[in-house]
């Protein structure tokens, strides 16, 4: 009796991995072969891959079908490889598929659940981006570069200590990251280059924000039901606690001196009394301290990224750094020389910028969920179903970008432009929730790429920089030793 239970139960198992893997087959959409049980995922389960390498091998399997379907475990979900596909997803049917695929707890991970980013629906979404986009105005970016001119003294101040040594590029981009974040976030005196001791080095920069593991992104993207139950979480306690004292003590100190500067503190104090009045409730001190981290994390960890990584080739390619420091040269000699407007005048900064992020975009894999059931390519995708999309996979495709391993920053003229593609190059994404730290990050690394050039030349630290990229789940970050040389001209 029992061995007949236990063929009972393995023949139902076996019937319903059948049934469940061949959810895409019966909607005629072409799905990767399955493993029993784990579906496509068993590799990423077991740690024996990253998504982004995942999902890039994926890519390069099975281009020649617009809409591949796998299953992570029994759960079917949809990877895109046509920028026809993408576009409708992120812009011409974007009410469809509003809802971001990378979602967090609120209650679980304040700092990040409150995020545009990771916002779980569009209504929230929209709240949030909102708040974000009042300090992203052309306004505002004018006041990041005319500021930036002191953190770039700093910088040649702290590059001058390093007496010729090699610099390590992440720990020099992460700090100019940080000082100008705190400037023009929060009111702070930037003292990253200056002072062992800040706060924001020691608490909140790097690795210190966060306490990440690939099971929480795997969660985050693939069940984000468990990162409540099981509190996962990806920003640290250490850097939750930092801001909530950081926060509470800027907005106490403005309201009983009535200080206004005009940043996001500002910004979090008006829109809490505004709503104080609307609907009698006020933000939460939490939530106030998330919409400030909020900033502060758009404005440092992207960016001191590709700023790296902007170093790091152009130590690699001294033929267009000199070609780059020649023009910058053209409109200004020293960082009081530039405003936004000059800084937006060097096409071929633009150029670099565009390459940098092509070759090394931090987001790696994007993730949208639809929202309602609808049909897409004669398919009908269903309420809830998980879409992903590979831009380091579009980037790297020859089709598209010919010699992708090749830095060639003359893909992004005009002229090469109108030729590329469209929705093939998607450093922060595209449509209604594109990057909104995107302005920001991208006014202040061509500022302080501006700045370096001016004063030195960059070149590799010891054997060139031959592979640069390195993987942490689905980012793309900077290898931890990578280092340059900077030699004063």
């Amino acid at each position: 009796m029992l061995l007949e239970i236990i063929i009972l139960l393995l023949s139902a198992i076996f019937i319903f991995n059948w049934w469940a893997h061949g959810y895409w087959k019966k909607r005629n959409v072409f799905s990767i072969p399955t493993e029993f049980l784990f579906g496509n995922t068993r590799e990423l389960v077991m740690g024996q891959t990253l998504m982004a390498l995942m999902f890039e091998d994926i890519y390069k399997k099975y281009k020649k079908h617009r809409m591949i379907g796998f299953y992570c475990f029994y759960k079917p979900m949809l990877f895109i490889t046509d920028p026809d596909i993408v576009k409708k997803i992120f812009v011409t049917e974007f009410n469809n598929f509003s809802n971001n695929g990378f979602t967090l707890s609120k209650e679980v991970d304040p700092l990040l659940g409150f995020n545009p980013f990771t916002a779980k629906n569009s209504i929230l979404w929209k709240e949030l981006r909102s708040i974000q986009a009042l300090n992203q105005t052309p306004l505002k970016l004018r006041e990041v570069v005319s500021s930036l001119a002191k953190i770039g003294e700093f910088m040649y101040d702290f590059i001058k200590n390093q007496k010729g040594e090699s610099v390590a590029v992440l720990d020099l981009t992460t700090r100019a990251a940080i000082d100008s974040a705190v400037l023009h976030g929060f009111g702070i005196e930037p003292k990253s280059f200056t002072d062992s001791e800040f706060g924001f080095m020691k608490h909140a920069s790097g690795d210190k924000f966060f306490e990440t593991s690939s099971w929480n992104i795997f969660a985050a993207l693939f069940f984000p039901s468990l990162n409540k139950l099981h509190n996962f979480r990806i920003t640290s306690k250490e850097a939750e606690d930092f801001f909530k004292c950081v926060t509470k003590t800027n907005i106490d100190h403005r309201q009983s001196a009535n200080i206004t500067r005009g940043d996001i503190v500002d910004t979090i104090i008006k829109l809490n009394k505004k709503k104080l009045e609307q609907t009698n409730k006020a933000y939460t001190d939490l939530e106030m301290t998330a919409h400030c981290a909020t900033f502060y994390l758009d404005a440092t960890v992207t960016a001191s990224m590709v700023l790296a990584f902007f170093l790091l080739e152009l130590a690699n390619h001294i033929d267009v750094q000199e070609k780059l420091r020649s023009e910058i040269k053209s409109v200004g000699n020293k960082p009081e020389d530039f405003d936004y407007d000059k800084i937006n005048s060097i096409p071929y900064l633009q150029m670099v910028l565009d390459e940098t992020l092509r070759m090394h975009t931090p987001l790696t894999v994007m993730s949208r969920i639809c929202t309602r059931d609808t049909v897409l390519e004669d398919v009908k995708i269903c309420k809830g179903t998980r879409i992903f999309i590979s831009s380091i996979a579009l980037h790297n495709d020859p089709e598209y970008f010919p010699d992708p391993e090749k830095f060639e920053p003359e893909r992004f003229s005009e002229s090469n432009k109108e030729l590329m593609t469209k929705y093939t190059f998607l450093p922060f994404g595209e449509g209604p929730r594109i990057c909104v730290g995107m302005k920001y990050a991208t006014i202040f690394v061509k500022t302080i790429i501006a700045f370096i050039l001016l004063k030195y030349r960059i070149l590799p630290s010891g054997d060139k920089n031959t592979s640069l990229n390195e993987y942490d789940s689905f980012l793309l970050i900077v290898k931890p030793d990578a280092a340059v040389k900077l030699e004063e001209l």
